[in-house]
């Protein structure tokens, strides 16, 4: 199934936007989807809602591989134009009114949203990466381009360390046309989660995003590390706090994962001996542990 284009020339614009606390998947994603959509004849731009920025990690590899200059919109201007999501696909994490969206590409569990077109969920690793797989054959995408996606699909896989890279994902990544080593790769572009000053703040807002899956509502943070010198701590900030609360410490100097979930009056502790990604492994195993039904996106 390919995307309608042509439900889509009907709108006057359109505004290609990612989730809140845009990380360099959900830029890149937001910025070469609505240049596409550009190149076939749509008015989009893409856009991102005012005080939302990447954190220290994603901004040097968003710098790194473009100029970032997205559309700023305040938020009582979001219900004043239409928009398609990109790399998430629950309303929470953007516009929040489904009468305002038009169209969805993403890589994460299915939220429960529906729409009467052009509705796209993957199990790629990477949004960007996804977007260059259903229109690699009928859009020239520019070197530039191809490594912006790159950079977003290093991100998205922890350079290949994810629970969630599969071959067919690093089979898709070579044909951008790169061939380095993500050993290096990390070297050069990861920054461990700086926990020295106001560590509550960073323990509650790092990664931070909101989750809704048919009632089950949690908030989720995340620390990565090369070590785990803080993680009691962030378990008993997890564990202190008044509301639904998912945290997750990745240690990448042991290939390791903690998970820390609070809800009413359970608290649950899981280790995983790899790293896990949060949007499928953890997040199907939270929802399992929850008793959800739910669209998994392994």
């Amino acid at each position: 199934m390919f995307i309608n284009l042509g439900k889509l020339k009907q709108y006057n614009e359109i505004y290609v936007i990612g989730h809140k606390k845009p990380d360099i998947d959900t830029i890149v994603s937001s910025k070469i989807l609505s240049e596409i959509f550009k190149f076939f004849g749509i008015n989009s731009e893409y856009v991102v809602i005012e005080n939302q920025k990447p954190d220290e990690y994603n901004k040097k590899m968003i710098d790194d591989c473009m100029r970032y200059n997205p559309k700023i919109i305040k938020t009582n201007e979001i219900p004043n134009a239409f928009y398609f999501l990109v790399d998430h696909n629950d309303l929470k994490q953007s516009v929040e009114n489904k009468d305002l969206v038009v169209g969805c590409i993403d890589h994460h569990l299915s939220s429960g949203l529906e729409l009467e077109d052009n509705m796209f969920l993957t199990d790629y690793c990477c949004t960007a990466l996804y977007i260059y797989e259903m229109f690699k054959n009928v859009y020239p995408f520019s070197d530039e381009q191809k490594k912006q996606i790159y950079m977003a699909f290093l991100n998205d896989s922890t350079f290949g360390k994810s629970s969630r890279y599969t071959n067919k994902d690093e089979i898709l990544a070579r044909t951008l046309g790169f061939n380095d080593s993500y050993a290096e790769l990390f070297k050069k572009y990861f920054i461990p989660t700086d926990i020295s000053k106001e560590k509550e703040l960073v323990f509650n807002n790092n990664g931070h995003k909101s989750f809704d899956f048919g009632g089950l509502k949690f908030e989720s943070s995340y620390i990565e590390r090369l070590d785990i010198n803080g993680i009691e701590d962030y378990k008993k900030f997890v564990k202190s706090l008044q509301k639904n609360f998912l945290g997750i410490w990745k240690d990448y100097s042991k290939s390791k994962t903690y998970t820390f979930l609070k809800y009413d009056e359970l608290f649950k502790e899981e280790v995983y001996d790899f790293l896990a990604s949060r949007a499928t492994t953890i997040l199907n195993d939270t929802l399992d542990y929850l008793g959800e039904p739910k669209n998994k996106i392994k």
